[in-house]
């Protein structure tokens, strides 16, 4: 009877507002430019160690925070944003050309279009339990499609 039960995950992230989502991704976006601009340089004497991240390790309690203080919200929804902001990030690493169709090509560097903070505010995402923690992705061709959708 002493085992801590895991927190149970929804099976779906509930759809969150746009402009939420946008205020969520600056955020984040800031958040690892921080951890970036922390970690040390890269030492280009030393041949390219497999076991160095090639990404800054992101503190999830850290940013569930910000996302709390910066944006006024109640743990429901912060959770949401989390995963989404974390699926849509992880996914437009993983595709540069998908990243690049996203980007609005008239508004500021690198800011999203309003097709794709839409598509990724409300298109289903579900979690899956993997290990010990739980991970959500987007599917990418459901995201191209929401992108392509006159």
């Amino acid at each position: 009877m002493n085992d801590v039960l895991p927190f149970p995950l929804p099976p779906r992230v509930p759809p969150v507002e746009p402009a939420l989502l946008a205020s969520a991704v600056f955020i984040f976006g800031e958040y690892l430019d921080r951890l970036r601009a922390d970690l040390p340089p890269p030492d280009e004497s030393a041949e390219e160690s497999e076991n160095a991240p090639s990404q800054p390790e992101v503190d999830t309690k850290a940013v569930l925070g910000l996302f709390a203080q910066e944006l006024g919200t109640n743990v429901p929804v912060t959770l949401a944003l989390f995963l989404r902001v974390t699926a849509l990030f992880r996914m437009l690493s993983q595709s540069p050309s998908l990243a690049r169709f996203a980007l609005d090509a008239g508004g500021p560097n690198d800011a999203l279009s309003e097709d794709a903070l839409l598509a990724a505010a409300r298109l289903d995402l579900p979690v899956k339990r993997t290990g010990k923690d739980g991970t959500a992705d987007f599917d990418p061709r459901a995201f191209r499609a929401a992108l392509t959708r006159e």
